[in-house]
């Protein structure tokens, strides 16, 4: 009898282990997105909850953007080590731009909870909003 468990463990420390090879082990800033992802989704399956509106699709389309970014993420990684000789750097500064992306996103699904922002990190998020529909 196979023991779902291990087989379970095992699958998370293959994807652990290959995701940590592609961006060059679990840096700050990468550690720092990880987390910010976490939040966003557990953040947009509260707002689900709260407008009764819970949605498998959208949840699943959400893990499935998140997934390409970490992929991305390895993708940089692997093109400035091997082809540029880097040292990380530019995989941070993605990574970086990535947790601001999701920090928006964690902050928005707190306002369609109702919870008040205050005024500056409403501002805050107007100036990042700005500058994502630049790019």
């Amino acid at each position: 009898m196979e023991r779902v468990d291990i087989v379970v463990k095992l699958a998370i420390g293959t994807v652990t282990g290959i995701v940590s090879w592609m961006v060059g082990g679990f840096g700050l800033v990468f550690t720092v997105l990880l987390g910010l992802m976490m939040l966003d989704f557990i953040t947009g399956f509260m707002v689900g909850i709260y407008q009764k509106n819970i949605n498998s699709r959208i949840g699943t389309l959400g893990l499935i953007r998140k997934v390409y970014v970490v992929l991305l993420i390895g993708a940089v990684y692997l093109i400035e080590v091997a082809v540029l000789k880097g040292n990380g750097i530019v995989t941070d500064g993605v990574s970086g731009a990535f947790c601001l992306i999701e920090f928006t996103s964690i902050t928005e699904n707190g306002g369609k909870l109702g919870i008040p922002l205050p005024q500056k990190v409403k501002d805050i998020i107007l100036v990042l909003k700005n500058k994502e529909n630049e790019e």
